[in-house]
Formats: structure tokens, C-alpha cells, sequence
């Protein structure tokens, strides 16, 4: 037989949820109940009780977070995320491949891209890599910032190279300064003579003293040219210990392109003092830089 509905009988009804008040949220007895309350002093002490319990939780919770965050973790090897380096044009420490960031630490040209490469249109991308720390020294990265402007100002200069040559090998003579126009390039860094003639890299051409650079030239081969760059940069790829940076770098108070912003060390001066002949301005400029720090002048006799 089939059942028979009749009109007036009641269909089930949709359910409301019934929810906690979020004001009731920390209650755990009736008594907590404030909302039939109308006594407004009865109404505030059991408002105050919810909400110092509230304060109590939080508190609570943030005291774990703290703890748990001041756990040691597991130290993360550099090789699994790269090794820390200075990437000049973000301003910013990048993570670079070991093998990569190897190369960047025995690779003297890595720290100043040449443009003499295929492709010296494109942007160069500066990386240099940073020590155990992630700091650079103050002294070292003072000169590499000096260098970079100096080669900056030299990019009109610099000859364009046949795709078949080695970047890390290339030399060049630069053309006669009256191919820039005026205003474009420092007095001191114009080329000199020996520096259009004398096939040499681009390295020589970022120091901002004439008569240096051509005892530089002059002395090519009968010195060891990459012991000479780690000295003027205070040894950030080949390195050594922190305590000879402040004696065998190159510190640059102002702008790179004038000599009397430069500053040699002591340890810089009495080894390499023989390139500097004739460099008067830089024995001045650096008595000058130790006088305000209250140090004795650097006295050199170069015998003739």
C-alpha cells in the first residue's frame, strides 16, 4: 500500500548550527556567561576575568614560539645552498654554486668583468665572493668600490675585443684621449703614452696617477702582477689574516679618480714603494690621511 502524506503534516525543518559566541570564547563555566547579565559592575568583573584568561593564552603561545625558534636547527651546509656572495648590482648577498663562487675567489678579472667579451653591450654582473662571515672588510671593499668607479668612467675607452679572445688574458693600448669628448673622463685618468703603446690589462688603467701607471708598465714582467692587485685590495680573493689588511691595502677616502683620496699602508708602501717613484702626491695624501688619526708620517727614500 502506499503511504499516504497528509497536507498538514509538518516537514522536517532545515537545522541552525548553533556556534559559541566569539565574546564567550574563553568561558568554561556558566558562571562566565555575561550576555543575561544586566547588573553592569557584575557584568564588568566577569568581562575582566575573560579577558585576563585571554591574555594569560596568548602570552602563553608566544612564549612557546619564542622558545621553539631559539632551538638550534640543523646547520644547513654551504654547498646545498651555494656560497655567500656580494652581488654588486643588487646590493645584496646571493647564494652562487660552489664551483662558480670557487673560480670567483682565484679568478683575479672575476671582481672586474672585462669588456672585452663578446658580449660587453650587456650589462656585467659584479659578484664578489664573501668571506667565512659573509663580511667584507670595511678597507677592501672601500678600494674594490673605488676600482669599479674608475673602470666605469674608462668603459668609453676600452677597445672592443674579436670573440676568439680570452677575456682573463686580454691586453690592450688605449686610443689617444682626443677621441672622448671633454668633461667625459678625469684629467688623471687620461692615457698616457705608454698606456696607447704598451699592450698591458685593463687593471693598470684604474689607478688615478699618470706617472704610476707608466712605472707599472715600464716594470711589466719583472714582478708578480697578481700579488700586486691582492695587495691593493687587501687580499679578499687570495686572502690573509685580518690583522695585515689595515698594512697591506689601499684605502680610498674620496673620490677614486683623485690621488689625494688615496691612502697606501705602511706594509703597502715598504714593499711596493719602488713602483712608486716620482709619486709624490700619494706619499702626501697618505700623511696627510694618518695625520687625522693622530699617526707618524710614512717617510720613503727612494735612491736614484
Amino acid at each position: 500500500m502506499a503511504s499516504i502524506i497528509c497536507p498538514h503534516q509538518a516537514r522536517p525543518q532545515s537545522q541552525i548550527p548553533l556556534e559559541k559566541m566569539p565574546q564567550l570564547a574563553e568561558a568554561v563555566d556558566p558562571g562566565d556567561d555575561w550576555t543575561g547579565v544586566t547588573d553592569p559592575a557584575a557584568r564588568r568583573r566577569i568581562q575582566n576575568r575573560l579577558n585576563v584568561r585571554a591574555y594569560r593564552k596568548r602570552r602563553a603561545r608566544e612564549t612557546q614560539t619564542n622558545r621553539l625558534n631559539s632551538c638550534p636547527r640543523p646547520a644547513t651546509k654551504e654547498t646545498e645552498l651555494g656560497i655567500p656572495c656580494w652581488a654588486e648590482d643588487q646590493q645584496a648577498v646571493v647564494h652562487v654554486p660552489e664551483g662558480r663562487a670557487s673560480t670567483l675567489r682565484n679568478f683575479r678579472s672575476a671582481l672586474i668583468p672585462s669588456s672585452t667579451t663578446p658580449h660587453a653591450g650587456s650589462s656585467s654582473r659584479i659578484i664578489l665572493p664573501l668571506s667565512a662571515d659573509h663580511l667584507i672588510p670595511l678597507l677592501q671593499y672601500n678600494a674594490l668600490r673605488g676600482l669599479l668607479a674608475n673602470r666605469q668612467l674608462l668603459l668609453p675607452l676600452q677597445p672592443s675585443a674579436a670573440p676568439s679572445e680570452c677575456a682573463s688574458a686580454a691586453l690592450h693600448v688605449l686610443p689617444d684621449v682626443q677621441e672622448v669628448p671633454s668633461g667625459v673622463l678625469p684629467l688623471s685618468l687620461y692615457p698616457t703614452t705608454l698606456q696607447r703603446t704598451i699592450p698591458h690589462e685593463d687593471w693598470v688603467d684604474l689607478i688615478p696617477h699618470p706617472v704610476l701607471r707608466d712605472n707599472v708598465l715600464k716594470a711589466l714582467g719583472t714582478f708578480d702582477e697578481d700579488e700586486l692587485w691582492s695587495d691593493t685590495i687587501g687580499g679578499l680573493f687570495e686572502g690573509f689574516p685580518a690583522s695585515e689588511i689595515e698594512r697591506r691595502g689601499v684605502v680610498i677616502w674620496s673620490p677614486p679618480w683623485h690621488i689625494g683620496g688615496w691612502e697606501v699602508t705602511e706594509g703597502f708602501w715598504h714593499k711596493w714603494g719602488w713602483l712608486l717613484k716620482g709619486c709624490t702626491e700619494i706619499l702626501e695624501g697618505t700623511n696627510r690621511w694618518r695625520r687625522q688619526r693622530g699617526k707618524d708620517d710614512l717617510v720613503w727614500e727612494v735612491s736614484d
